[in-house]
């Protein structure tokens, strides 16, 4: 049985990884799309052969046969392969059901030694699989350990956070000190690929106005607010027409002194979210498959909005997306702090 390793680990082993495959698993999301990255880069960094050096196997299309079919064929004008199979659901693969893909999966990983220009990743999503704990793996995580090198990605700490934050800034030609990158932590949230986002948008405003270096004002003016459970509630208040517990949670934001546009912001992605999830529901998507589509791949913001999506009408969605869009042009054009718009759209419901 395979080790648990850890993501850092793992990066000291690209460019060795060929004849295994990993199993990539735990919270943090972001570092194993940058994981994968970086191996890509290494097994394939000549785009005209992607083609051939770089299979991605997503949930809804895999079967066994696609999987040894992909491993099967020498690598092409080059020494490896990559194969990535990500989305898999393996609280799903517990069920009785499914068991004889999960055990077809487990000898599939086993030939691997045989086709030794492969490296394979299993990219699981956070709460996807039940790991059970450091020292008491799961019966699960046990056997994928038999075929498979086990890559645990544990939550980024704050000081690797911050550090990574500054360097994110730096790969965009910005100079950004670490109480800087903590105040827009603080404003924006851990998550890395919103944060992602957020340092790009903002180093683009730096290197735009002649600078090189972040200044509060930027992270200040430019930097999104993390989507708070209170937006959340008042989401959901909207979408059920339960007006008291929407003056309810607008009380609060009024307390937590909440900007009016950021709260629309919030509401509107919230809402356009729901909308999403609602269509793929009725076409009959699988919670694995809107996690992966819409929400990179965290089931507990998906499990959110199917059910704010299962407790309304596809009408009632569209109306309300369609008067916090009338609200939030109010809001811009009046260029005020007031909550009376915001007080207005909940009474029009």
């Amino acid at each position: 049985m395979h080790a648990v390793i850890t993501d850092t680990e793992y990066r000291k082993l690209i460019g060795k990884t060929a004849g295994r495959a990993y199993l990539f698993f735990g919270e943090e999301d972001y570092m194993k799309n940058y994981a994968v990255q970086l191996t890509r880069e290494n097994i394939s960094p000549d785009p005209t052969f992607a083609l051939f050096n770089d299979v991605t196997i997503d949930a809804v299309d895999f079967t066994i046969d696609g999987l040894l079919n992909a491993m099967s064929p020498p690598p092409m004008m080059a020494d490896g392969r990559l194969i990535l199979i990500r989305g898999l659901d393996f609280n799903v693969m517990k069920r009785d059901d499914m068991k004889p893909l999960y055990e077809s999966l487990l000898e599939a990983l086993a030939l691997i030694p045989e086709y030794d220009y492969n490296t394979v990743i299993i990219q699981v999503a956070a709460g996807l699989i039940d790991e059970g704990t450091v020292k008491k793996p799961s019966a699960m995580l046990k056997q994928l350990s038999e075929v498979a090198v086990p890559v645990r990605f544990d939550p980024v700490t704050p000081a690797r956070l911050c550090a990574w934050a500054i360097k994110h800034f730096a790969h965009h030609g910005v100079t950004a000190s670490p109480e800087l990158c903590q105040h827009l932590i603080t404003v924006s949230g851990r998550d890395m690929f919103r944060l992602s986002g957020e340092i790009k948008k903002i180093a683009h405003h730096v290197l735009a106005h002649g600078r090189d270096a972040l200044e509060k004002t930027d992270v200040d003016v430019l930097a999104a607010p993390e989507i708070s459970m209170d937006t959340y509630a008042l989401s959901n208040a909207l979408l059920t027409r339960d007006y008291r517990a929407a003056l309810d949670v607008l009380a609060v934001l009024k307390f937590e002194r909440a900007k009016p546009f950021v709260v629309l912001g919030s509401i509107s992605a919230t809402l356009c979210d729901v909308y999403a999830t609602r269509v793929a529901m009725d076409e009959g998507r699988t919670l694995a498959e809107i996690t992966a589509a819409y929400f990179k791949n965290s089931e507990y913001r998906a499990k959110l909005a199917m059910r704010s999506a299962s407790s309304t009408s596809m009408e009632q969605i569209t109306r309300v997306i369609d008067l916090c869009a009338e609200a939030d042009e109010k809001v811009k054009r009046s260029n005020t702090d007031s909550f009376e718009v915001l007080e207005r759209l909940i009474c029009s419901l």
